[in-house]
């Protein structure tokens, strides 16, 4: 691996579009709550989870930051358009391409209400689209659509956004205009996975405050402007800590090992937190027709003989914003691994849970079973650590996204950042926050095995404060010129 993969990183700002929507984490008063305790060596704050019913009355953010993107769903039932927003809507398997959305089913407090309308909709109709918006008065609008009509009225959520609908382009569920990119999915149907076992006998859990469905994605559309590479996309998919500490300079002797190992992988997953699509490193966007300024392509469902495909073809056939994590894992018999996962989300808030979806079926290259999936099988808990736009950890995400414990059974010592025990589970101490997770179901999804963690501890370094904290935008916009 050359070295300037620890050339110092200094993102720019975000472009003035997306300013305005920059979430910085903590607020004043995050750790005020007597339940964050400072760690023995006063490096983190530390709160154990779950909070009580009351604790969650009061407030029931998120105890600490994760990077979660949001998302615009709409559903139709009864000639009625019900529309909600999602936070930390995942892909979470690639054949058949599945979205996992998480609806609260159970009251916490004003933030966190049940939707229950926009549930009874979705399973009477069995179809959602998800929508992305550009960041702007549109969105703005509706966001506070959102945020103060009731959910069970549908119809005045929808006319006091101001904005219009219209029949998806490929199917007949109602869909923004302002849209800049729609899936449209449908709940999924029992089927069986590549090895013969049957999987999605149901199309949602319930898990703790929420049920988590399941969609096969059928259609994308996405603005014709962007599928021709005229007007691309900008995604940041990690936060940046401006005020954070310094990364130390590696050891140039693990630098060259880790690029003699990198140098023998067969594939290697690239990763760049400023993501362009279409762009460098992206596939094109293969259009089946056009119709009303959108490129739309047809996604069918798999045949089950088909199993090995193009590497390139595999990848995600277009733009989705997604959150990557680095996991920790500590086998029974004490064997440690580790991974970057770009399929991690938020499920549920109570208790707090973090879905990480692992690769178990071998379909190519780019998607063959993790070494890392027998650790998970084999383990109790892992770590789910937040990374941050830095060089050393971006290396770090490199690392552990492409060798195998095969090629180096050492790679978390050698992904370039401190091991330190965090809660119940290993965690790097570069990281700013980190979720200590128990590990409570596993999901077969087809390709991907979605691993649920129940977070019994939270862990942020004590430097990320309010006047040094991280910033993020969940918006994707369009490439700055």
């Amino acid at each position: 691996m050359p070295n300037a993969h620890f050339v110092a990183i200094a993102p720019a700002r975000l472009p003035e579009d997306r300013e305005a929507f920059r979430y910085s984490w903590p607020y004043e008063n995050a750790f005020a709550a007597a339940a964050w305790q400072r760690t023995q060596d006063g490096a983190y704050w530390c709160r154990a989870l779950p909070e009580s019913r009351d604790e969650l009355a009061g407030n029931s953010r998120w105890p600490a930051f994760f990077p979660s993107p949001i998302c615009i769903t709409t559903t139709w039932h009864d000639d009625v358009t019900h529309v909600e927003k999602v936070v930390g809507a995942s892909i979470v398997n690639r054949f058949p391409y599945v979205v996992a959305l998480g609806y609260c089913r159970e009251p916490l407090s004003s933030r966190h209400y049940v939707r229950r309308t926009f549930m009874q909709a979705i399973e009477a109709s069995g179809r959602v689209a998800v929508q992305f918006f550009m960041p702007g008065e549109q969105l703005t609008a509706l966001m506070n659509a959102i945020a103060t009509v009731p959910e069970d009225r549908p119809v005045q959520r929808l006319a006091s956004s101001e904005l219009a609908v219209t029949r998806a382009l490929a199917g007949t569920m109602p869909v923004f205009r302002d849209a800049y990119l729609v899936y449209e999915a449908r709940l999924v149907r029992p089927g069986r996975d590549f090895e013969g076992h049957d999987i999605n006998a149901q199309p949602w859990i319930d898990f703790g405050s929420h049920r988590v469905y399941f969609l096969e994605i059928e259609t994308i559309s996405l603005r014709e402007d962007i599928a021709d590479g005229k007007q691309p996309l900008h995604w940041r998919s990690l936060p940046v800590w401006r005020g954070g500490p310094g990364a130390t300079l590696p050891d140039p002797m693990l630098v060259r090992r880790r690029g003699e190992i990198l140098a023998r992988t067969n594939f290697v997953k690239t990763y760049h937190p400023d993501y362009v699509f279409p762009g460098p490193g992206t596939i094109a966007f293969e259009a089946d027709d056009r119709h009303s300024g959108f490129a739309i392509k047809h996604l069918p469902p798999l045949s089950e003989d088909q199993i090995e495909i193009d590497n390139n073809r595999a990848r995600w056939p277009c733009f989705f914003p997604s959150s990557v994590a680095l996991i920790t894992v500590r086998g029974r018999d004490g064997r440690l691994g580790g991974m970057s996962c770009g399929s991690t989300t938020i499920l549920a808030r109570h208790p707090l849970t973090v879905a990480i979806c692992v690769s178990y079926a071998r379909i190519n290259e780019r998607y063959a079973a993790r070494g890392s999936l027998d650790l998970l099988d084999a383990a109790d808990r892992f770590g789910c650590g937040v990374p941050l736009y830095r060089s050393d950890v971006l290396s770090a995400i490199t690392y552990l996204g492409n060798v195998s414990h095969r090629n180096d059974s050492a790679k978390v010592t050698n992904c370039g950042l401190t091991m330190r025990e965090l809660g119940g589970t290993v965690g790097f101490a570069e990281l700013p926050v980190h979720y200590d997770c128990r590990i409570v179901a596993r999901v077969p999804l087809g390709t991907h095995c979605m691993f649920l963690g129940k977070v019994e501890n939270v862990l942020v370094r004590a430097d990320l404060t309010p006047d040094n904290p991280l910033e993020w935008c969940p918006w994707a916009g369009s490439l700055a010129p």
